[in-house]
């Protein structure tokens, strides 16, 4: 780490997110047994940008990185991992809808020994990627890949990234023993698979401005919208019902909340729920209490639909699987917050 003078301030500049995790591991007892193996740390990182540099959540002075570091046995042994990593990189973006544009920073000895490992990346991307071509090693890697999207203002924009380390496990005494004893140096994977937090969040909201620019509704998917479902009972009549509904989504960690102000009116009310991007509204009536039919809204489609609450919850299920689930964080009823964030 380095110390340095800023305008006001002394600032410490640190390695990057590696340096807390390479001083752990250089501590652990290794066999070849144990590789490889990944270590991952949410890195509270800055960056010293100046005034007018930032950009909303791209370029920050304080940001949040999974930092993901996979220790290998040798360079081969990167390159396998490395083909699972690549298929997980870009499955998550196209979850969004999207795509990346890759740039591959290789040196030339890589190219020239790997040049069939580029284009096995290169057909699984489907489509061509850049390669720049670095006529000495430099740095501490010898091949870096930039995964971007191309934003809503045609620009491009680095998310996801992974590196092949060949020089600073030795740096920093990170080793393990080979079958035979030897101590050996790992190959270090280095990769941030959804960028920082806040370049996945860019993502998000560029997918959601590129669908608007295209005449389409912007949303959220659903695995991430503060919420998921609003019910709106049409009167107090209708709340009890409203109820049993919320508790069934509740029951399956599904973001539910209940719009009972009912001094508002109902186009109100659905109208405050729309501008909050909340994926699925559902309107309680006594024709809704008397089938056990759901008015269900889906954010973006043309019209209602009718379906049970068994179909409505298989559906938000298959939308969210495999991600993170979060209770609300929020009253449950519209009536019981603060006037500022009633939608």
């Amino acid at each position: 780490m380095y110390t340095i003078e800023g305008d006001r301030d002394e600032l410490i500049m640190r390695y990057a997110a590696c340096f807390q995790q390479f001083a752990m591991i250089r501590d652990w007892v290794l066999s070849y047994k144990d590789i490889p193996v990944g270590m991952l740390e949410v890195a509270d990182s800055y960056r010293y940008e100046q005034p007018g540099e930032t950009v909303l959540c791209f370029r920050l002075r304080r940001f949040y990185m999974p930092d993901l570091h996979i220790f290998t046995k040798d360079l081969n042994n990167a390159m396998e991992v490395a083909l699972k990593l690549h298929e997980i990189i870009f499955r998550e973006i196209r979850r969004l809808g999207r795509d990346y544009v890759s740039l591959y920073n290789v040196t030339k000895q890589f190219y020239d020994e790997h040049r069939d490992y580029l284009i096995e990346l290169a057909r699984r991307e489907g489509k061509p990627i850049l390669v720049r071509v670095m006529p000495e090693q430099k740095y501490y890697w010898v091949l870096n890949v930039e995964f971007h999207i191309v934003d809503e203002l045609r620009r491009p924009r680095e998310i996801a990234t992974f590196q092949f380390d060949v020089g600073n496990a030795q740096r920093f005494g990170i080793k393990y023993m080979g079958e035979n004893g030897e101590v050996k140096y790992p190959v270090i994977i280095h990769t941030a698979i959804l960028g920082s937090v806040e370049r996945y969040i860019y993502a998000l909201l560029d997918t959601a401005a590129i669908t608007e620019s295209k005449g389409g509704v912007p949303r959220l998917p659903t695995w991430v919208a503060p919420i998921q479902v609003r019910v709106i009972p049409i009167g107090k009549d209708h709340l009890q019902y409203a109820n049993d509904i919320a508790s069934k989504l509740e029951d399956r960690m599904i973001r539910v909340d209940i719009d009972d102000r009912f001094d508002e009116t109902l186009a109100k009310r659905i109208r405050d729920a729309e501008t909050f991007w909340v994926p699925y509204i559902i309107v309680i009536g006594d024709r809704e209490v008397k089938t056990g039919k759901l008015s269900v809204r889906a954010r973006g489609a043309q019209k209602v639909v009718e379906m049970g609450i068994d179909e409505l919850i298989n559906r938000i299920e298959e939308e969210i699987k495999g991600y993170p689930r979060r209770p609300l964080t929020m009253p449950k009823y519209l009536s019981k917050r603060p006037s500022g964030i009633l939608s």
